[in-house]
């Protein structure tokens, strides 16, 4: 999902979402009494892995970096 200009805000933007559907429906064990080490490398492994699948293709600019942060 590129634009003529090959900006990439609707890949980055849909991943996202994409990836904040994922800790939604998983909500349970990122906020439950887990040991915060196992917590982090889940989140590693199910959000993250999600939201950068496909970053080696990405054109990011500031504002694309900003939003990425953000989340």
């Amino acid at each position: 999902m590129f634009t003529n200009d090959g900006r990439c805000i609707c890949e980055i933007k849909s991943r996202i979402a994409r990836a904040k559907a994922v800790f939604d429906n998983k909500k349970n064990p990122f906020t439950s009494t887990l040991d915060l080490n196992l917590r982090k490398k889940l989140v590693k492994c199910f959000v993250w892995s999600m939201a950068l699948f496909g970053v080696e293709i990405w054109t990011i600019r500031a504002v694309d970096q900003k939003h990425l942060e953000n989340f």
